[in-house]
């Protein structure tokens, strides 16, 4: 192949923030071989991953979606107002229609497309589109099940693709493409912090794909005596095996490496969540979780590290980052910790985190479990009329609420009357119990906007 040589001045400029500031900060500690490395390889031969970064580099510098109100992104991506953003996605167009073209005409090795489909991936989620970039990860996961593995791509692209699937799972509920998630433990040690993060996020998948089948156990047995099936039940036990393995493994390897402190508080963080997730989800009784807070208080007593570990030399958060980061461990303390200090210092250190994570919002989401905390809090109170006052919530004391109370589900929906006003909807849901001790769920909702 031919050297690719891109001309003109404003992609100019976009490669060199890309190289700079954008690739350093998506690549963070342990994704620099991608980032910072395959990525720039190949796109001094190909034109597809060239446009790519550049339009991805002019998104990264001005991200959309913190020029949108959050609750606009739930239907819709981002408005394109600023001809830098119009300049980025002609890129983006024209990065698409030569890959479709090189697809055609069976030109395009599965190395290039697959990482112009993470390229992409990210393109669209710094614009909000997170049903595109979905769509996307099953394109791509399917191309790279039925693509034979080079050295490469077994080491950095497909447990990219496993745990951005993860992240999919987490917002979808269900998973249909064909990579397997799963992951086995190694016998006697990680060989890498890499691959105790990629087993990690295997594990997170299992427990959501636990949680989700608990659901609707759950719903199927309300109003009735609850009998947790053996299945169900052996498939905690095998989480349980599973996380404690992890966890021996992990410290003994690497719990004492002083230039890995960010990255072992976010992957400790995520273990401590999905510890008391995995216990936790075959209740109907939200009370469970009261026997948890010293788990949830060595969360929070990690964060500081993991949240500071993000930014950069000036002391200012990256806009986006590719990983899920902090986001889910913080997001469960603040949503199921039923301590009012703790889940609302979950909530603060979510805004002091990069703001975009992967398919994940911070803001949006604080705001959700924000108003959760006082729907659980005072059950009867007249709601802030604005989503922004609710952040006067983290400045109450607050008290832990009765379980009857408690959070068991939650949705946001959000829809657009015949004027065009987009009106959002907070979908939740308490358990119940009647005078014979049966549980039944209690289905409510309150208005965001």
């Amino acid at each position: 192949m031919h050297q690719y040589r891109a001309g003109g001045t404003r992609e100019r400029r976009a490669f060199e923030y890309y190289f700079h500031k954008a690739g350093p900060l998506l690549s963070g500690v342990l994704d620099q071989d991608f980032w910072s490395g395959s990525v720039l390889q190949i796109c001094r031969v190909e034109p597809v991953i060239w446009d790519a970064i550049i339009s991805l580099s002019v998104l990264y510098e001005r991200p959309p979606i913190h020029e949108t109100m959050p609750w606009l992104l739930v239907n819709d991506p981002a408005e394109v107002r600023h001809q830098y953003h119009r300049d980025a996605l002609v890129w983006y167009s024209r990065s698409l229609a030569l890959l479709q073209q090189r697809i055609d005409h069976s030109t395009v090795e599965p190395m290039v497309a697959l990482v112009s489909c993470i390229l992409f991936i990210a393109i669209e989620l710094l614009q909000g589109n997170r049903k595109a970039a979905k769509i996307l990860y099953k394109e791509g996961a399917q191309l790279m099940a039925s693509t034979t593995s080079t050295a490469t791509m077994a080491d950095t692209l497909e447990p990219m693709f496993r745990r951005l699937g993860t992240s999919v799972l987490i917002t979808s509920e269900s998973l249909e493409e064909s990579i397997g998630l799963h992951l086995s433990l190694p016998y006697e040690r990680f060989a890498s912090i890499q691959e105790a993060r990629n087993i990690l996020y295997s594990i997170v998948a299992e427990v959501k794909t636990l949680n989700t089948d608990a659901k609707a156990y759950l719903r199927r047995t309300a109003y009735g005596q609850l009998h947790k099936v053996p299945a169900l039940l052996a498939k905690q036990q095998r989480l349980r095996d599973r996380l404690a393995k992890w966890n021996h493994l992990f410290t003994y390897k690497f719990m004492h490496d002083p230039n890995s402190d960010g990255t072992i508080a976010t992957l400790l963080m995520t273990y401590t969540s999905i510890f008391i997730e995995t216990e936790a989800t075959l209740s109907f009784d939200q009370s469970t979780y009261d026997a948890y807070e010293s788990e949830f208080a060595q969360i929070i007593d990690l964060a500081p590290t993991a949240v500071a570990w993000t930014r950069n030399s000036e002391g200012k958060q990256p806009p986006f980052t590719f990983e899920m980061g902090v986001f889910f461990p913080l997001f469960v303390t603040g949503l199921k910790c039923p301590f009012p200090k703790l889940r609302r210092q979950a909530l603060r250190y979510m805004l002091d985190a990069p703001p975009a994570q992967g398919l994940f919002m911070c803001t949006p989401a604080v705001q959700v479990v924000a108003l959760l905390i006082e729907l659980e809090e005072n059950p009867d109170t007249f709601l802030p009329g604005q989503v922004s006052q609710l952040f006067d919530i983290l400045d109450k004391p607050g008290h832990i609420p009765p379980a009857q109370h408690r959070t068991c589900d939650f949705s946001v929906s959000s829809v657009v009357d015949v004027e065009g006003n987009t009106r959002s909807w907070l979908n939740y849901t308490n358990c119940r119990y009647d005078e014979e001790g049966r549980a039944f769920f209690i289905e409510k909702r309150v208005s965001m906007s």
